[in-house]
């Protein structure tokens, strides 16, 4: 063992008679484990979050949308088997319209207020292979409104919130109202009503969907915007995150327009990254005030040492040696408070959910309502490029908090040091 790591170990215990500097080493050392068990355990949630969220905008929206520039798509099968064709990555694909409407529900207690919404239309054989609609109309994965089927002729699917809003069940004929003009032999009328019956009530677990969308056929969906071709067709392929490549291979070959997920809710993912760096920046906060109490910890171990340092240098010891003594002092508090924080940190991520029903247990509380937060249980994720950042972090500032107190203690005379002793 090298002097100054031997000399460092010593002066970690303290003497005998003021065990005082050996307490706060120990609180410097909870400190540090604190800050990093705080840091993995949000940003695992925060990554936990971020996936499933991504994984349910993922299932509730196509990976890819196409479409011509500035028309419709009249023949949908020939469409979709020159899409197909330019990549073996398209698994599904299937035609979808969508239109702004008012709706308003017609139900036993009477009518009830109208709505704004989106009618969306689609293939409903081939929709079951794009998205996930068919599996929220059901109960799984923690759904507890999905129910009934997905809309045939004259029919239509409303989104949970959407239907409460207006009081609809299943069964309940509901009025949909769009813009699109029906032309008469006496006049043009500005808009277009038709009675359709509910066949489903579709939980999709995310607000926006369940408050904003119903679906109907494609037929239908004609009919209410008064169109003969679709908007666009959207595909389903072996992995979501190759949109984008398979996009330009579309743009480049066919000259079509494309959109992908990631484009259709940038903003929302773009706002949880910042968040993410943002609670990342918070919470090392809590990480420097316990490298600033392991500054205030090698402060007094340095004057409760004066005369040991003064000692040391007249015998020989340089003060580069009595520098780098107290760093490696420092380092073992923050390294000691590091380690402790990523173990007992990885393993509360990885049993938070435990954690939290024992808590909610013990406070006959509900820390985590389904019903809130859309999701069975919390979502964790332990990424290990960020357990590295905040591994690096932690020792980083625990480095810098020993600086000033080993410079210090190098720059002691130890003439003054041994002047009273």
């Amino acid at each position: 063992m090298r002097f100054e790591s031997f000399v460092a170990l010593r002066y970690l215990r303290g003497k005998r008679k003021n065990r005082f500097v050996s307490l706060i080493t120990i609180i410097s050392v909870a400190g540090v484990s604190v800050g990093v068990i705080a840091l993995i355990v949000v940003m695992s949630v925060m990554t936990g979050f971020d996936q499933a969220l991504r994984a349910t905008i993922i299932g509730n929206r196509a990976h890819l949308t196409v479409q011509y520039p500035h028309a419709p798509i009249r023949d949908v099968d020939r469409f979709i088997e020159e899409v197909k064709a330019v990549s073996p990555e398209i698994l599904a694909a299937g035609p979808i319209i969508e239109i702004e409407a008012l709706m308003r529900a017609r139900s036993p207690y009477g009518e009830h207020g109208a709505t704004g919404g989106f009618i969306v239309g689609v293939d409903p054989e081939r929709e079951q292979d794009v998205t996930q609609l068919a599996e929220n109309l059901t109960q799984k994965r923690g759904r507890t409104f999905g129910a009934g089927e997905m809309p045939g002729e004259k029919e239509i699917v409303l989104g949970y919130l959407l239907a409460n809003r207006m009081g609809a069940r299943i069964g309940s004929d509901i009025e949909v109202i769009t813009e699109a003009q029906r032309v008469t032999p006496f006049r043009v009328d500005r808009g277009r009503s038709l009675w359709l019956t509910v066949s489903g009530i579709s939980q999709a677990q995310m607000s926006d969907f369940d408050m904003l969308y119903a679906f109907v056929d494609i037929e239908t969906a004609k009919r209410l915007g008064g169109r003969e071709g679709v908007d666009a067709v959207h595909l389903r392929l072996t992995d979501a995150f190759k949109a984008d490549q398979v996009g330009a291979e579309i743009r480049d070959e066919l000259g079509l327009r494309t959109t992908t997920w990631y484009e259709d809710q940038r903003a929302f993912f773009e706002a949880l990254q910042q968040e993410k760096v943002v609670m990342f920046i918070i919470l090392v906060f809590i990480i420097l005030v316990a490298a600033f109490n392991i500054t205030s910890t090698l402060i007094m171990v340095v004057m409760e040492k004066r005369r040991d340092i003064g000692i040391l240098r007249t015998i020989g010891v340089s003060s580069r040696a009595v520098l780098m003594l107290f760093v490696i002092e420092g380092l073992l508090i923050g390294l000691s408070g590091t380690l402790i924080g990523l173990i007992c940190g990885i393993l509360l991520a990885f049993n938070l959910n435990a954690v939290a029903e024992f808590i909610a247990w013990m406070l006959g509380v509900d820390l985590f309502s389904s019903q809130i937060y859309y999701f069975d249980q919390i979502p964790v994720a332990v990424v290990w490029s960020d357990v590295a950042w905040i591994t690096i972090a932690a020792v980083v500032l625990t480095f810098l908090s020993t600086l000033y107190p080993a410079w210090s203690a190098a720059r002691l005379d130890p003439v003054d040091a041994l002047r009273y002793e």
